[in-house]
């Protein structure tokens, strides 16, 4: 990190917007002595604030922890504290042009501000090359408009009046399909794993199960995609049998998601305890769904060396692989870090671009 009197300058950041959570990284710390990757999130959900209401949560609260940014005059939340905003009814949709959203550019931003938080709040900060990205499915058709967006001057304004309004610029940035990040992560993090080949990445994230074909780390666009229907949909298919209605209700679908991803034996919805063991024949819908329309693009499954399952329900999605389909288990490899997967590779690719932009001014 470089400081003057004005401004920090910070060489290398990403940022991954997902449809349930957004990731974003704080460059690398020393963990027990390991240079690692710093990485964390938030939900990737934001409220509409009235316009010059008084803010109604102090300094320091849970409501107050996230930040406030302007998008076409409309002020969003965004942050950890974003449930102490929202309505109760708050449909999920996934959206084709969800990058162009204004909820898509306050989450950004809310990246931003914890950013902020981990240089010391200053009031300047500039990222010489910030990396984010896109699904399979909207990366051609979005990646250079994604990328116009990023490159700007943003305001981040902090609930706590005594920091106030801050500013980001984006010096420039690089748009990645999201599971190649997960590839590189991975690749450049286990010595074991053969980077060389044909190799298979299915990142399971809040909206999409993004199925990437790679050989020598070189993506086959036509054998690659995305499917719609993800872990959303899996909390959804089960609130949709306990009662139809709670399908809009941000926190129960929340809970569903935890208690889906964590294994969980029991849920407590409404006052009443369900099994989950009762639900696993709508997940299990949901995710073969997501599987088959996954073989209908890339074909036959022989020639890959390995198969690598990343993203925030990469774990269920692991499990459903080796219960459903024993005779892949050889070549199943899943990231302990599965949610922070592609974000990490993104700060690899950030990192190496910086330098060599740097190396050849």
């Amino acid at each position: 990190m470089k400081r003057d009197t004005n401004i920090t300058s910070v060489p290398a950041r990403a940022i991954d917007v997902g449809y349930a959570n957004t990731k974003f990284t704080c460059g690398r710390k020393q963990v027990n002595g390991i240079n690692m990757v710093h990485a964390d999130l938030f939900p990737s959900i934001t409220a509409t604030l009235r316009p010059n209401a008084t803010f109604m949560h102090a300094p320091g609260t849970h409501g107050a922890d996230g930040c406030i940014t302007e998008v076409n005059g409309v002020p969003h939340f965004a942050g950890r504290g974003v449930d102490m905003h929202l309505k109760g009814v708050q449909p999920r949709h996934v959206m084709k042009d969800y990058c162009t959203s204004p909820s898509y550019l306050a989450l950004m931003r809310g990246a931003m501000h914890y950013m902020l938080e981990d240089a010391g709040n200053p009031q300047e900060m500039a990222i010489e090359h910030l990396t984010v990205g896109l699904p399979l499915n909207t990366y051609l058709e979005y990646r250079d408009r994604l990328r116009s967006i990023v490159v700007d001057r943003h305001e981040v304004v902090s609930p706590d009046p005594s920091i106030g309004a801050r500013h980001v610029t984006v010096v420039d940035a690089s748009v990645m399909v999201q599971p190649m990040g997960a590839l590189y992560n991975y690749g450049l993090t286990h010595p074991d794993f053969n980077l060389s080949g044909w190799n298979l990445v299915i990142d399971v994230g809040g909206g999409t199960i993004d199925f990437l074909v790679a050989r020598d780390k070189a993506p086959n666009y036509e054998r690659s995609g995305a499917h719609p229907e993800s872990m959303l949909a899996c909390a959804s298919a089960v609130a949709k049998m306990i009662n139809p209605s709670l399908r809009g209700q941000y926190s129960i679908i929340q809970e569903i998601d935890a208690a889906i991803r964590e294994r969980k034996e029991t849920i407590r919805i409404s006052g009443v305890e369900y099994a989950m063991s009762d639900f696993s024949g709508a997940i299990s819908d949901v995710l073969r769904g997501g599987y088959n329309a996954m073989l209908d693009t890339i074909g036959a499954l022989e020639d890959f060396h390995s198969i690598l399952v990343c993203g925030g329900g990469g774990a269920v999605f692991y499990d459903f692989l080796r219960e459903q389909h024993p005779e892949l288990r050889p070549r199943l490899r899943i990231d302990a870090g599965a949610a922070f997967s592609n974000v990490r590779g993104f700060q690899i690719v950030a990192e190496y671009t910086q330098r060599m932009g740097s190396a050849n001014r």
